[in-house]
């Protein structure tokens, strides 16, 4: 099951890379691909739904506010399915990983401080508002270009995990 995670996040991470979009129907056999080796290996189906309300909740709102794309969570989701309980460390690792992504990302374009400089204004306005707004670049558009594939993250946690025996 190991091996057939790592393949597909390594095709999702390439239809991130190539169209800024990861397809639902990768995402929808990924997930059933994935909970019949869950079953046949004998993982719990509780320990598969914890998982799976684990990236719910934790990213349905990050989803909710624009921060995180449907592709990505639907990602995620088919993860916990095989991670189960262990899913919030993973979830740890993987925004590390982006995290770590997005400073150098920022960093390259010479835009580190204007993007961190927005996120102050985006937390001070949500503090104002007393609620979460939308997360957007200037003027509201969001630009591809500048944009970091999280499907990256997750593929590199995933691989930390598999090196470090972490799954």
């Amino acid at each position: 099951m190991k091996i057939w995670i790592l393949l597909f996040l390594i095709m999702a991470a390439i239809y991130d890379y190539r169209d800024f979009k990861i397809p639902n129907k990768l995402n929808g056999a990924g997930a059933l691909i994935t909970l019949v080796l869950a079953r046949v290996s004998g993982m719990k189906a509780a320990d598969m739904m914890i998982g799976v309300l684990v990236v719910l909740i934790s990213c349905g709102l990050l989803f909710y506010i624009g921060c995180l794309g449907g592709g990505d969570v639907k990602l995620l989701m088919v993860c916990a399915i095989s991670i189960g309980r262990a899913m919030p460390r993973f979830l740890i690792l993987s925004f590390i990983c982006n995290g770590i992504y997005a400073v150098i990302f920022l960093w390259k374009r010479k835009n580190f401080h204007l993007r961190l400089f927005r996120l102050f204004q985006y937390v001070t306005q949500c503090k104002d508002n007393k609620r979460l707004l939308m997360y957007e670049t200037e003027n509201g558009d969001l630009m591809k270009d500048e944009m970091i594939h999280f499907s990256f993250g997750i593929l590199a946690a995933y691989m930390i995990c598999l090196l470090g025996g972490g799954l």
